[in-house]
């Protein structure tokens, strides 16, 4: 595996309804010798208000998660990349001169990568117990050029056979 020193920048919305939302990021350019490393997996929300408190927990996998009761599992070989993103809401102050009272903590972002992956195919976003609401998105991606070998070892990976190339 090689890195090419070409970057590949995936970005756009997903809409959370129920704590939950699945998008599928089609990557499959019938080039097998080409994979991605996911370098950066930001969110955040389209909209933000100081009056409103939002969590967001999202997941960046091989497969889709399915059903709504799968978390952020580092154990499961399908998931890669998580991130998460927490806004308190201001509340209202007492004394006119301090109308609004900013809470203990105002918004937190985080990201996690598993550096040990390739993507070959297919790459899904994922929200789980995430705050009803729409996050933009943006995953940052080496482009890696692989042998043969590498190629089909990073495609058995992505099916979640946990295997080292």
């Amino acid at each position: 595996m090689k890195a090419n020193g070409k970057v590949r920048t995936l970005r756009g919305q997903i809409t959370g309804s129920g704590g939950k939302a699945e998008k599928n990021l089609i990557l499959n350019d019938q080039l097998i010798n080409r994979g991605l490393r996911v370098t950066g997996f930001f969110m955040w929300p389209e909209q933000v208000s100081t009056g409103q408190s939002r969590t967001c927990n999202a997941i960046l996998s091989y497969a889709a998660l399915g059903s709504a009761t799968v978390q952020m599992d580092a154990g499961d070989n399908t998931q890669f990349g998580w991130a998460f993103y927490a806004q308190a809401a201001s509340i209202a102050g007492s004394v006119p001169e301090y109308p609004a009272v900013a809470p203990a903590w105002s918004g937190f972002f985080n990201q996690l990568i598993d550096p040990d992956h390739i993507i070959n195919r297919d790459l899904f976003i994922s929200l789980r117990n995430s705050s009803d609401a729409t996050y933009n998105y943006m995953v940052v991606c080496e482009l890696m050029d692989l042998t043969d070998d590498e190629a089909i070892i990073t495609i058995i990976k992505e099916n979640s056979q946990s295997i080292e190339p």
